[in-house]
């Protein structure tokens, strides 16, 4: 994958507005401002930032899943999805990783979500039934490369 230009970096109080409007404009169905100004304020957001604008953001919750690092949620913005924006916060998120395998998840009616995990090398860990019912969550894995 080219290098897309910007910059990947955690996000600060000052990004918590760029961040709940990216996300707002993401089809999730449910508010959650609330939930991604504390995961800024604790620290867990980081943002890929393209002259001045946050183009997406991930959401990485450590040793939360299984005592594994989990990335809660990604967004990127529709005009700058399939441009390397995804894979830039997901590369950083796992040289990041304070364990040595790190995990995320999507629905398995995300489609475009699970053929971007598999084409990016993430590998299928299984199936959770029961968290949304008729749309089971499937888990991926990577095994970190620490850059730190």
């Amino acid at each position: 994958m080219a290098n897309v230009n910007g910059t990947v970096r955690r996000a600060t109080s000052e990004d918590v507005n760029a961040v709940v409007e990216l996300d707002r404009a993401a089809p999730v169905g449910r508010e959650r401002s609330t939930l991604l100004t504390a995961r800024v304020e604790s620290g867990e957001v980081i943002i890929f930032e393209r002259d001045g604008r946050v183009l997406g953001y991930a959401v990485i919750r450590a040793r939360s899943f299984f005592g594994r690092d989990f990335i809660e949620l990604l967004c990127v913005s529709f005009s700058s999805r399939r441009s390397g924006v995804g894979s830039a916060l997901l590369r950083r998120a796992v040289g990041m990783s304070s364990t040595e395998r790190i995990f995320t998840s999507t629905n398995k009616s995300n489609a475009p979500m699970t053929g971007f995990l598999e084409k990016i090398g993430w590998r299928f860990s299984g199936e959770l039934e029961g968290i949304d019912d008729g749309d089971p969550e499937m888990v991926y894995y990577q095994d970190a490369t620490p850059d730190h």
